[in-house]
Formats: structure tokens, sequence, C-alpha cells
């Protein structure tokens, strides 16, 4: 990845990001053992790349896909009244927080609005908000996998360590 896109894509986020009330998405765990925080800049970072290199409003999008989740509870065992189940309400929970703090555009609250489609029913209005369900998708998924993955190792480690030391005990005896 070339240096002067990062540093573009920094840019682009670096007042979000400096928000306290974005900060505290880092509190709540999303995907696996990943913060909010750390999927919304991975949606971030998967949008501006797409949205750059289709020449497309890299810059809402970019913006857009830091706030998206921007809900701030836990969702797998939050007592809060959502007024609906999280997959369904969270888009609307998101954008009311994210206009709280910031001034949007028409198409960031879209992409925010929208982002998960098409489990909510509107359809997104711009290419940018159809861009944020698929980068969503693949980075949930990216994340829960290599969760997997991390967790799958570390039990072949484990196994590999009690297996060396019985080996070392018969060989010592």
């Amino acid at each position: 990845m070339n240096y002067l896109y990062l540093r573009e894509f920094e840019d682009i986020i670096e007042d979000l990001v400096k928000n306290e009330t974005v900060q505290k998405m880092k509190d709540y765990n999303h995907h696996c053992d990943v913060s909010c925080f750390e999927h919304c800049k991975h949606v971030a970072f998967v949008n501006y790349i797409i949205c750059k290199k289709f020449n497309l409003d890299y810059i809402s999008s970019t913006k857009a896909g830091m706030l998206h989740d921007l809900f701030l509870y836990d969702w797998r065992g939050s007592s809060k009244n959502l007024g609906g189940l999280h997959a369904f309400v969270h888009p609307k929970i998101a954008l009311e927080n994210a206009n709280k703090l910031f001034d949007l555009n028409n198409k960031e609250k879209d992409i925010i609005l929208k982002h998960m489609w098409p489990v909510t029913f509107a359809f997104p209005k711009y290419k940018e908000s159809f861009i944020i369900t698929l980068s969503d998708k693949y980075c949930a998924t990216t994340e829960i996998l290599d969760y997997f993955k991390r967790r799958k190792l570390k039990t072949l480690l484990r196994y590999a360590y009690v297996f060396a030391f019985l080996l070392f005990i018969n060989v010592q005896v």
C-alpha cells in the first residue's frame, strides 16, 4: 500500500478518531475480539480504497465508514430497550449519534443508515452506500475468521506444548 494513500486516509478520519465519543467505541467488542472502533476503521479503509479506485466520493465514504457503527452499547447482552433487534435498529442509532457530533452531508447520512442493506429494507441511494454494505460484510467476515484462526492456532500450540513436555519427561526418565 502506497504511503500517500495511507496518509490521506488517516487525514480524512483524523478529526473523527480524535473525538471523545468515537474513542468510546474502543470499549465495545463488535466481532469477537475486534472493537467497534477497529471494525469501523477497517470498514472505512476498505471504503476508501474501493471508492478511490472507482473515482467515487471516497471522502464521504471513508468518514461514514468510520461512523457507521457508532451505537455505543454491547449488542450481545444489552438490556437497553432498542425498539427492535440490533441488526435492524443500530444504523438509525449510529446515524443519530453521528449527527449529534458531526456535520454530515446527505451521502454520509445515507451510507450510515443503509449499511445493513439487505438485512434492512431501505435500498442504498448512492453507489458509496452500496459499497459499504459489501465492505462491512467483508470486514466482519475477515475479523471473525481471523479470530477463529488465532483461537485454533492457540489450541494447537497448547497441544504441541503438552506433547513436547511429555516427550521431555519420557526422555528424562
